[in-house]
């Protein structure tokens, strides 16, 4: 069930997929959207997967305020999030879905990981994912060069999505690697004071066929999870 679906269509479904992005510079090759389309093909999916399911449009905006650095950046506060995603959830359950799975491709969302275990009190209802397990094993499954710690932001995993997914909106010519392992004060300081572009990561060696592959093992992975949750009654 998507955007095109009527209330019939939705008649007896007990899961929804609720993909949350962002809004934030990813280098100068990357759009700023990037965590939202990888977010929304993963979210679909996953949708695919367990259907019938209610997939939900996208959420744009997150916390990226270590972001703040560069142009074109936008955050929603921690307590704006929380209230959202608590909406949506009573919303859900009112319509007689009682169970949602948000899928965040912004690792920076931590505060979600806090909302979900409020949520999930007393009774489990909220599944968020994917998360660094989930990458670390689609990276392996993949064969990519580095791990998502090292690669962390418009590297070569996330540039390899896109050059799979809108090949058209990856600008080549500014496959820039950045090697920054040591990045301690990242959340205080932000970004800028780590890289001038804005990359973390080593996108000069993606490449679309790595980025399907990735794409395939990241739904694989967070399938599993999402049918253990599923199965809790």
């Amino acid at each position: 069930m998507d955007r095109f679906s009527t209330w019939e269509d939705l008649k007896g479904v007990k899961i929804a997929f609720l993909p949350v992005g962002s809004l934030e510079q990813h280098g100068p090759h990357l759009p700023l959207g990037t965590d939202g389309i990888i977010a929304e093909v993963l979210a679909g999916r996953l949708a695919d997967i367990f259907a019938p399911a209610y997939l939900l449009p996208l959420l744009p905006f997150s916390s990226s305020f270590e972001h703040a650095g560069f142009p074109g950046s936008v955050s929603l506060k921690v307590t704006t999030i929380a209230s959202v995603i608590s909406d949506v959830v009573e919303s859900l359950a009112f319509s007689g879905i009682g169970k949602l799975v948000i899928v965040s491709c912004h690792m920076g969302n931590h505060l979600l990981r806090n909302v979900v275990q409020e949520l999930n009190y007393p009774c489990p209802r909220v599944l968020l994912l994917p998360s660094r397990h989930h990458w670390e094993g689609a990276y392996r499954a993949a064969g990519l060069s580095s791990s998502p710690s090292r690669d962390m932001h418009a590297g070569e995993g996330e540039t390899s999505i896109i050059m799979h997914l809108f090949p058209e909106a990856v600008r080549s010519r500014e496959l820039k690697d950045v090697d920054r392992p040591e990045r301690e004060l990242l959340e205080t300081l932000g970004m800028r004071a780590y890289t001038e572009t804005g990359t973390i990561g080593f996108p000069s060696r993606a490449s679309a066929d790595k980025g399907a592959m990735l794409l395939s093992a990241l739904a694989e992975e967070t399938a599993k999870t999402v049918k253990e949750f599923v199965e809790i009654g």
